[in-house]
């Protein structure tokens, strides 16, 4: 079983969605815990943001994946609807996941 972590970003997304998505999203990452490559993992190539992607509805989460220390990175929670995804300095993101503690 994986342990699931979240970048600040990810994090008030994730605090930001309408109830109905919240739960869709919870539950979308209950199945990530369980198996981050489960059926609808998609690796991206030479994305900016993540290296896999999970749809959820509308929404999609994107993530990492540590198989070293059992842990999905979960970077950024988006609309499908968004276009563009912002791309900020890396240093700006470093030491800034926090404990997916979320979830129940």
């Amino acid at each position: 079983m994986y342990r699931v972590m979240f970048s600040r970003r990810a994090e008030k997304a994730f605090l930001n969605l309408p109830d109905k998505e919240t739960r869709r999203i919870k539950e979308a990452i209950e199945k990530l815990k369980q198996d981050p490559r489960t059926h609808g993992t998609i690796k991206l190539e030479n994305a900016p943001v993540a290296a896999y992607r999970y749809r959820v509805g509308d929404g999609r989460i994107l993530f990492d994946i540590d198989d070293v220390r059992f842990l999905a990175l979960v970077k950024a929670i988006m609309n499908s609807r968004f276009k563009e995804v912002r791309i900020f300095p890396e240093g700006r993101h470093q030491c800034q996941w926090r404990l997916a503690c979320l979830l129940p």
